[in-house]
């Protein structure tokens, strides 16, 4: 690092810190090590045996396994004296030549005022924007639910004329493609309350699998269990199930119905800690216990075209798609669904070898969500 990009770092209003591949802390700025006070971070340092001490270690630890970094999080650490500090950061891919070689995390830290007024303030402009969606959505499905049966009408009085009966089959179509949309988009609004229950994964994950190939006949689906059939997790079976769907669909799509798609089960242990995602209640390491807990990992990967670099930070935005018929709602649905499972939702992806998502849930939901 030469003289002025070193000035520049010291004198960022933000903290800074660096963390090679391997987990060593490669920089930390003035300001970044004074907010740090509490729990301090030195250069040369490794993140990977410091991730038990709070949250802020713990992602950081976890994230250099990621591939798809979440933004904007919020966590609280132990302050000096025995209070409490809140600190706001957002996640970056570090990168020197080419591929990643580490993270880097921008931290400040939130007073407790600054933080309720924001995250009420979004409370309410989400909660206005979810009600006007709804309300949207409503009063045009009612013409189109009008125009729907009207179609049905003139079909029937249109057996003898072709021309004029496919021109009525059309309009029943679009009427059925805007229908899906705005049933989408009220999915997508709605907030995910879960039916929690015990789910038998191997005996679920068979009958997903079985109707996307009822649904894909021209698509090669494969599973492979790295645990025993008898393992249950906590979950929304309907919505665990909307969400696979999302993302097996996706993968089909991507392959234009003819590609081999594998999925892959297995566990994992992570440690779990409390942290808002982009200002919303949701995690990237759920959980209130700060201990290890078992995880499922389910991986769903397809041999498509991948998904080209510039893209790849949009395909969780909503509304978001690159398809002529798409309506950007399946993996930003699918994502809140895991979120809301206290799981998260990684991707990883290069084009000409195909794309795969990461789901993780914990096996059992803590007891402080």
């Amino acid at each position: 690092m030469n003289h002025i990009e070193g000035a520049i770092l010291s004198s960022f209003r933000a903290g800074i810190v660096a963390i090679r591949a391997d987990g060593t802390v490669s920089y930390i700025n003035p300001i970044g090590a004074k907010i740090l006070e509490g729990c301090s971070l030195r250069e040369g340092e490794n993140i990977h045996p410091r991730a038990g001490e709070n949250v802020f270690f713990r992602v950081l630890s976890e994230a250099l396994t990621m591939n798809y970094l979440p933004t904007r999080v919020e966590a609280e650490l132990p302050g000096r004296d025995g209070e409490r500090q809140s600190l706001g950061f957002t996640l970056a891919v570090l990168k020197e030549v080419e591929g990643k070689d580490g993270i880097c995390a921008f931290f400040k830290d939130l007073t407790q005022v600054e933080m309720a007024e924001e995250s009420e303030d979004l409370k309410e402009r989400l909660l206005m924007l979810g009600q006007m969606a709804a309300g949207l959505a409503h009063e045009i499905r009612n013409p189109i639910a009008s125009i729907g049966v009207h179609a049905s009408i003139l079909r029937s009085h249109l057996s003898g004329n072709e021309k004029l009966l496919s021109s009525v089959n059309m309009m029943s179509r679009e009427i059925e493609k805007v229908d899906f949309i705005i049933r989408e988009c009220l999915n997508f609004v709605r907030p995910a309350e879960l039916d929690l229950g015990q789910v038998q994964l191997g005996t679920f994950l068979d009958g997903v699998m079985a109707r996307m190939v009822a649904l894909h006949p021209g698509m090669d689906f494969s599973m492979q269990k790295a645990v025993g059939g008898g393992l249950k997790v906590e979950a929304d079976a309907a919505l665990l199930e909307q969400a696979l769907t999302n993302i097996l669909a996706n993968a089909a799509d991507a392959c234009n119905g003819k590609g081999t798609v594998t999925v892959f089960v297995g566990t994992s242990r992570h440690f779990t800690d409390a942290v808002r995602l982009n200002r919303q209640v949701e995690m990237i390491l759920p959980g209130h216990s700060g201990k290890e807990e078992e995880f499922v990992r389910i991986h769903i990967r397809d041999n498509g075209p991948g998904i080209p670099p510039e893209l790849q930070d949009k395909i969780f935005v909503p509304f978001f798609t690159t398809k002529k018929t798409g309506t950007g709602i399946g993996l930003p649905l699918a994502q809140k669904i895991v979120h809301a499972h206290g799981g998260v939702l990684d991707m990883n992806s290069e084009v000409g070898k195909g794309t795969e998502f990461i789901i993780k849930i914990p096996v059992r939901r803590g007891s402080g969500r």
